[in-house]
């Protein structure tokens, strides 16, 4: 986890990775989230964390990394297409928060080597 902190404000975002599912066979799979202050969002901060995040896992033994969306979400979605995730299909209504539930949106990308 990588967390961006303003002395102002607070934590302003953060990026993180952890397991995609339980089993061994999906060890080299990893599903990502970048998350930032509604008041934050837009000046290049989810991109820097996200960056950043797959700076800190180009060592790792990491082959596809995944990120799952809440639908609708034009904005959240926009963000990892531009830094190589790829739309791989939706779940209906598996996400579940203010007492609705949410179609959720995948997307993969294959993890880069370090250079």
């Amino acid at each position: 986890m990588l967390v961006a902190e303003d002395p102002a404000v607070g934590v302003t975002g953060f990026a993180c990775s952890g397991r995609h599912r339980a089993k061994e066979a999906y060890n080299t799979t990893v599903e990502t989230s970048v998350y930032c202050r509604k008041d934050w969002a837009g000046p290049g901060l989810g991109r820097l964390l996200y960056s950043s995040l797959f700076e800190a896992l180009a060592g790792e033994d990491i082959h596809r990394m995944v990120a799952g969306i809440a639908q609708p979400n034009q904005a959240s979605n926009a963000l990892p297409q531009r830094l190589g995730f790829h739309v791989i299909g939706t779940y209906t209504q598996v996400g579940r928060k203010f007492g609705k539930y949410w179609d959720v949106l995948w997307m993969e990308r294959p993890q880069q080597p370090r250079s």
